[in-house]
């Protein structure tokens, strides 16, 4: 099993706070506004993809991630909530939602 580096080198770590950096926009077509992330986003130097995060009003944050290689395109969704989550009287509620999505 590998082992891992000592809590001194995670002294330095400071996530990304996702509050700020943010710059307000209107959509071009429909001047609709969102918030476009200005700072750098970490990617690896073999990675050519453009990457946007924006965060809509309804506070949604979305990556946007373009392939100029794709042929097709793909959207993915993390709702940050699960069968904890789930009333008592309705257990099984989320897996259900979950199953409502990809209708």
């Amino acid at each position: 099993m590998p082992q891992l580096p000592p809590m001194e080198a995670f002294n330095n770590y400071k996530p990304a706070d996702w509050r700020t950096g943010f710059e307000s926009k209107l959509t071009v077509e429909s001047s609709l506004p969102y918030e476009e992330y200005t700072g750098h986003i970490e990617k690896s130097g073999n990675d050519q993809n453009q990457y946007r995060l924006i965060r809509l009003p309804n506070n949604i944050t979305a990556l946007c991630v373009q392939d100029p290689d794709a042929k097709e395109a793909a959207a993915s969704l993390s709702v940050n909530v699960g069968s904890n989550a789930n009333p008592a009287e309705l257990l099984g509620l989320a897996h259900f939602l979950e199953h409502m999505l990809f209708l």
